[in-house]
């Protein structure tokens, strides 16, 4: 085996906290250590891999391009032994499963149903974490589960399609009583909610409808699925969101949609997971259950 080639553990601590809360201040009273203390071990590392690590402004700091691999890859690897070292230390404790989503599918899928899967797996904790749907593709390395919509590959994991799914237009019963809605055309007359990045799903929706609309068509905008979904429960316009979104809504009456098809393909959902590691096991157990509970809901 090959002589590990490693630098002080009390610099990478230093660098994790200080790349992850862009701010040596910050980092210093995490690790109830000095500012100057921090500064002094951020140095020692520049040193030892002889390249600098964050650029200095005025309200902290940001990690150099070159760097973000390293604070992914070391942020991951001290996860594990803290991981680890729980284990051996608390061997009847429960396990800490790691999962990542967007702020989306956890809000509006995966929370609401996490109660099965503690009841499917008691001696399991699953930790979870959300990342921007634009960045869910760099999601952090140390996540057990990754919950995306689209298929992605990694080294040492396995991805699985857990669920089909479907864009639907849906408004609140107060906008739909106010509004006349018989048909798809309809929609043109009344704001339509849009997520940033999506801009292209409307456009899609109506040419399956056999209406041929502007590729840009005017509404509020916003980042998030399910602020576009806030945002039609509360009477602002019509929304076009995945239907494994607002499944519950529907069932609560919180919210309504005016037409049953056109019904828009969606990506579906997958699950990237990890398939080498203590937290093997436990992660496919998990997107099985994901695949399980989608099976059953669409049945």
């Amino acid at each position: 085996m090959a002589k590990r080639t490693l630098p002080p553990l009390k610099t990478l601590r230093a660098f994790e906290a200080a790349a992850r809360h862009a701010n040596f201040t910050a980092a210093a009273d995490e690790l109830s250590i000095t500012h100057s203390a921090v500064s002094q071990q951020i140095r020692l590392l520049e040193e030892y891999l002889d390249r600098p690590l964050f650029a200095r402004e005025a309200r902290g700091v940001v990690l150099l391009p070159h760097a973000r691999a390293y604070f992914q890859e070391v942020q991951a690897c001290l996860d594990r032994i803290s991981t680890a070292t729980h284990a051996v230390k608390s061997p009847s404790a429960p396990r800490i499963l790691r999962v990542c989503t967007t702020p989306s599918l956890a809000m509006k899928w995966l929370i609401p149903r996490l109660s099965e899967f503690q009841e499917w797996e008691p001696g399991v904790d699953v930790q979870l974490t959300t990342v921007n749907r634009r960045f869910i593709e760099q999601a952090d390395a140390s996540s057990d589960v990754v919950i995306l919509r689209f298929p992605l590959q990694r080294p040492e994991h396995a991805c699985v399609r857990v669920m089909d799914d479907f864009l639907i237009p849906v408004a609140s019963p107060r906008f739909m009583q106010r509004h006349d809605l018989r048909a798809p055309a309809d929609c043109l007359g009344h704001p339509l909610l849009q997520v940033t990045g999506c801009v292209d799903d409307w456009p899609h929706w109506f040419g399956l409808a056999g209406l041929e609309v502007p590729t840009q068509l005017p509404g509020p905008m916003f980042d998030h699925h399910f602020l576009c979904v806030q945002a039609a429960m509360n009477d602002l316009g019509i929304a076009l969101v995945p239907w494994c979104m607002v499944e519950e809504d529907l069932q609560g009456e919180r919210l309504r949609t005016p037409f049953a098809q056109p019904r828009l393909t969606g990506a579906g959902v997958y699950a990237l997971y990890k398939t080498d590691g203590a937290a093997a096991a436990a992660a496919k157990r998990f997107a099985d259950w994901l695949a399980a509970v989608a099976m059953h809901k669409e049945g």
